[in-house]
């Protein structure tokens, strides 16, 4: 049995890849926030594989409820 091998990865590519990266998310606030944008479906996705349906706006308006009772 052979294990597969990657193939070849061009260093120029990934350098610009990086580089892009980094000027979209020049600041860890940008970061966070990039994060949080895809926690959310993250969430769902894992709630609709252990059969728990909970839709995106569901998700929302927990957070905004939570949101209102940790700033009392």
């Amino acid at each position: 049995m052979r294990k597969r091998v990657a193939p070849p990865v061009e260093l120029e590519t990934v350098e610009e890849l990086l580089r892009r990266w980094r000027k979209r998310h020049g600041a860890p606030s940008k970061v966070a926030a990039a994060h949080r944008r895809v926690l959310l479906d993250r969430v769902a996705q894992s709630m609709a594989f252990e059969n728990e349906p909970v839709s995106m706006a569901r998700l929302k308006a927990l957070l905004k409820a939570r949101k209102r009772t940790v700033s009392r």
